[in-house]
C-alpha cells in the first residue's frame, strides 16, 4: 500500500483566505500555505513561469520577496465546457532567516485559528 498525499507531505498545510500572490503572474488567490510553499489559484492557461520571486500578503503579515518555484499545476473543465481557475503548487526557494521567520509567525498565527487543512 502507498502512502496518502498527506503521509507524504513534510510540513502541514493550512487554508488561507483573503490573502493573495502578488508578482509578474498577476494578483491571484492564495488557498492554503506551508512552512515549504503554497497554493493558488489563477484564470486558466495563466503562463506561470518556473522560477520567480512573489509578495504574500495575508491578514496576518505581507511577506515580501519570497522565492518561488512552479511544482504543479492543475485546471479541471466543468459539465458546460469551461475551464476553472487553475490550481497552482508552488515550493519556496531558499528563504532568507527574516523570511522564514516571518513565515513561521503567519503560519503559527492561522494554527491558531483554523488548524490544519485535511
Amino acid at each position: 500500500m502507498q502512502p496518502t498525499t498527506e503521509d507524504r507531505r513534510k510540513h502541514e498545510r493550512y487554508k488561507l483566505e483573503n490573502s493573495v500572490s502578488v508578482s509578474s503572474h498577476g494578483v491571484n488567490q492564495i488557498t492554503d500555505i506551508s512552512m515549504g510553499g503554497f497554493c493558488f489559484r489563477c484564470p486558466p492557461f495563466t503562463p506561470v513561469s518556473d522560477f520567480w520571486e512573489t509578495d504574500i500578503i495575508t491578514s496576518v503579515a505581507t511577506l515580501e520577496g519570497f522565492p518561488a518555484k512552479r511544482v504543479w499545476v492543475s485546471m479541471v473543465e466543468n459539465g458546460t465546457h469551461e475551464y476553472l481557475p487553475a490550481e497552482v503548487g508552488v515550493k519556496f526557494g531558499k528563504l532568507t532567516k527574516k523570511q522564514s521567520t516571518l513565515l513561521t509567525q503567519v503560519i503559527e498565527a492561522i494554527s491558531q485559528t483554523e488548524g490544519p487543512e485535511h
